[in-house]
């Protein structure tokens, strides 16, 4: 399992900003809140923002740093620290 902390370390492995669309979000107790709608990258190329889509039908959105989030891309999840 790779896992990334910071903005550095997921800069430095991130592929596509399309390749973790779809990814499930977990709380920080391990509970799913929704999936990856959009990965937004600053200027730099680097990313910033998480699109978060929830809600019965996903009709919720939420932007989340990716300061917050640890990757997991065995499982294709982002869990929330």
């Amino acid at each position: 399992m790779r896992t990334a902390t910071d903005r550095s370390r997921l800069t430095d492995r991130i592929g596509a900003p399309e390749d973790y669309v779809g990814y499930g979000v977990h709380d920080p107790e391990g509970r799913r809140i929704g999936s990856v709608k959009e990965l937004f990258v600053n200027r730099r190329g680097e990313p910033e923002y998480v699109k978060l889509r929830t809600g019965l039908f996903g009709l919720r959105t939420y932007l989340l740093p990716v300061d917050v989030v640890l990757v997991d891309e065995e499982h294709r999840v982002l869990n929330l620290q």
